[in-house]
């Protein structure tokens, strides 16, 4: 494998086309998507930007009108390189798209992969194009005089090809043994990674972090006893071939010299990724840097040959004969002096800006929000595979932002490129703008979607008094048809599922401003239509949940209302149906942390796993971006000592009001005992959450971890499926019966 090349995966990622059906007048929009894509690529994988005072917005928004006007592909060539300057790396730049390496041409490759020459010198060609068995054999027949030999030239030059390069790889192991005279060592080097999103404002349950992973440095050890004298090796390389470490290692102790058929820097040895600009272009981006080590003085050429010294065969290739020459030299038995080595600056964490004073983004600014909330949800959305075509979003919103003149309207087009991150931990807050999408205060109802339709299941005494009864069905909110509210809500607002977008909608729909009084036009369960109204005061407020958060109930079955069990609580409530037929867990809500005291207490299956996690793990060699990389089972906690079991049956009560920790505790549950679940389906949104900042003080939440039960199955999207199902009717609300837990009942009581 090319030692300056990452893997083959993350490279067709990188140049994967952004808009491969883009017109003509689209060109500039497909120019800042590939652009975008870039600055990402440099973002989250270039290590300068852990630790260097780089202003990486800046170079963006920078380059986004010298791009958007380029009228050639040079100016926007060099826009583009006028952004990469900002890094100040000569190794990250545009350059012409690579065109396949020309072979070599007939009698251009020597006869021979080893040959003799005069002065007790052996000549290795590991870039010959002969028969793979043929070579093999050619450097087994040598072997002894490999051995014997003091002074060897390799030739390394592969012109870039990258099978070529990884090739002569293989066969510079086979022989490194013959070359080695003396312990020594490559430089190591060093890669960002991110495992998960961190985030960067507050913390998060979910442990993500930024840092680096440092590769173990290659050593070099000679065979026992094997070369009473040090060799002296000549490597030929040319600046498009990787320099292996073996080379490297070796002239850092004064055993090879490097001869340079042109120019030899950094990027011979570095980790580097392309990403396709299009129209010819490709952007080389440094993913990697090299650690310094003591005596070593950086990558340098010993000897340089003009680079279109090409040469042929024989005595026509200048820097061949320069390497010959540099092998029969005597050489100082000292290793080369070289100044002290400057450790590498240590990263830290810099969080991206939210530039809360501009309410009114230019249009660099709304396109810098694009590209950068698009970019963390490709490298670190751990469902991006669930979500349809993300990259058509880019070029999509980028265009709309062109069409998106004021603070509102910019606002609340980011607000619509996040739905297409359907789930219910997607959220998008903080522009004034995005505060007013919605009112304020609610009415004093609960309602629900049930039957086709919004109906009322709790309403406070105001509400009955003002004509509102449980099972009624909302027809219109003020004015508004219920139909068209729900479709206008959904273009700003997302979910997992329609379920749960529905039933969310619904209850938004119901807000407005302190003081205002809501029309509501209602269906009775006769048909008939009849108007209400109420005014909205914060005062009022729906009723709570009656009874007691334990009890036992006839037929000898416990019940729990987990969403107001308190985690002090656990204990008692175990005491409190201590001996009961089952237990119903009724989760249509949200808990308060207690599945981690409850799963043990009926883990009956004495299970050790309650769920399973999955991150992005984003580095240089991450297979793909958006993939959750990075995998670990969470344990279900052991029971402490001395404590009962309960052991009968329990069942979970659930509907899209179980989201995320609702769920989760229904994974451990599930694992622990083989909980059954009653009601409809959850939310499917599970993953703890994290956040960043754009432009205009706004911020953005979203999942960062892909959650699944413990065999595996996935969740999200899905929800906790319920092993029997059942909904409210509108009749069995209007009576006042919880139709969900009487089925609960009879599955305890009769089994079935």
């Amino acid at each position: 494998m090319r030692r300056r090349a990452i893997p083959a995966a993350l490279a067709l990622l990188l140049t994967c086309a952004v808009s491969a059906a883009a017109q003509p007048q689209d060109v500039h929009i497909d120019r800042l998507a590939r652009v975008g894509r870039l600055w990402g690529t440099v973002r989250y994988l270039h290590p300068y930007v852990a630790y260097r005072d780089l202003d990486w917005d800046a170079a963006l928004v920078a380059a986004i009108p010298k791009v958007r006007e380029a009228k050639s592909v040079e100016e926007y060539r060099a826009a583009v390189q006028g952004m990469l300057d900002a890094l100040g790396d000569p190794v990250t730049r545009v350059m012409d798209a690579a065109a396949p390496p020309a072979p070599k041409a007939p009698g251009e490759a020597p006869s021979q992969v080893v040959r003799k020459l005069d002065g007790g010198v052996i000549q290795l060609d590991l870039t010959a194009s002969k028969d793979v068995r043929a070579v093999f054999q050619e450097l087994e027949a040598a072997a002894p005089d490999v051995d014997q030999v003091s002074a060897l030239v390799v030739d390394l030059r592969t012109g870039g090809d990258y099978a070529a390069t990884a090739y002569a790889g293989i066969l510079l192991d086979e022989i490194s043994g013959s070359l080695i005279s003396r312990p020594c060592r490559a430089p190591s080097q060093r890669y960002l990674l991110h495992s998960g999103f961190q985030p960067h404002d507050g913390s998060s349950s979910g442990g993500y972090f930024s840092g680096f992973l440092t590769q173990f440095a290659a050593s070099f050890e000679p065979r026992a006893a094997k070369h009473a004298t040090r060799k002296r090796v000549v490597f030929v390389v040319d600046p498009k071939s990787s320099l292996p470490p073996l080379a490297v290692a070796l002239q850092a102790v004064g055993d090879a010299r490097l001869v340079s058929q042109g120019r030899l820097s950094e990027e011979s040895l570095v980790s580097t990724a392309p990403v396709d600009l299009g129209e010819g272009l490709t952007a080389q981006v440094r993913v990697g840097e090299l650690v310094p080590m003591p005596g070593w003085s950086g990558v340098h050429a010993d000897v340089e040959v003009p680079e279109g010294d090409a040469g042929g065969a024989g005595d026509t290739d200048g820097a061949l004969q320069a390497a010959i020459a540099e092998a029969r030299k005597e050489w100082p038995e000292a290793p080369p002096s070289a100044s002290a080595a400057q450790p590498l600056p240590d990263p830290v964490f810099r969080p991206d800006r939210g530039y809360p004073d501009m309410q009114e983004p230019a249009l660099e600014y709304r396109q810098l929000a694009v590209i950068r909330a698009w970019n963390v949800i490709h490298y670190f959305y751990p469902y991006l595979h669930l979500i349809g075509d993300w990259n058509a979003v880019l070029p999509d919103f980028l265009a709309r932002m062109e069409e998106a003149k004021t603070g509102k309207d910019y606002a609340l087009t980011l607000a619509e490129m996040m739905t297409r991150v359907p789930d219910g931990h997607t959220n998008v807050w903080g522009h004034p703008a995005l505060e007013a999408r919605f009112g304020r205060v609610g009415l004093p109802i609960q309602v629900r979607w049930i039957e086709g339709a919004p109906v009322v299941v709790a309403a406070s005494d105001e509400a009955k008094a003002a004509g509102i009864d449980l099972g009624d069905a909302l027809v219109s909110v003020d004015g508004e048809p219920v139909e068209a509210g729900l479709e206008r809500l959904s273009r700003t607002i997302t979910s997992s599922t329609p379920w749960a977008l529905r039933n969310l909608a619904i209850r938004i729909l119901l807000l407005g401003e302190k003081g205002s009084t809501a029309a509501l036009k209602l269906r009775k369960l006769d048909g008939s239509e009849r108007d209400a109204s109420l005014v909205r005061d914060p005062k009022m407020t729906p009723p709570k949940p009656q009874g007691d958060v334990v009890r036992v109930l006839p037929g000898n079955l416990g019940y729990v209302d987990l969403p107001r069990l308190a985690r002090g609580e656990v204990d008692a409530m175990f005491e409190k149906v201590k001996g009961t037929r089952g237990l119903i867990l009724d989760m249509r809500g949200y808990p308060q942390g207690t599945a981690w005291s409850i799963a043990p207490r009926i883990n009956t299956r004495n299970a050790k796993v309650g769920a399973q996690f999955r991150r992005s793990q984003v580095s240089a060699f991450s297979a793909e971006e958006g993939e959750a990389g990075f995998y670990f089972s969470q344990p279900i906690p052991e029971l402490p000592p001395g404590v009962e079991k309960y052991t009968a049956p329990t069942v979970m009560l659930i509907d899209d009001r179980a989201i995320s920790q609702s769920e989760h505790s229904g994974l451990f549950y599930e694992a622990a005992n083989g909980t059954k679940f009653i009601g409809s389906p959850t939310a499917g949104a599970n993953g703890d959450v994290t956040r960043f900042p754009l432009p205009g003080g706004i911020w953005v939440m979203f999942g960062g971890h892909d959650v699944r039960h413990a065999d595996g199955r996935q969740l999200q999207r899905v929800g906790l499926v319920p092993d029997i199902e059942v909904e409210p009717t509108r009749k069995g609300v209007a009576e006042g019966r919880d139709e969900v837990l009487e089925r609960a009942v009879r599955y305890l009581t009769e089994g079935k």
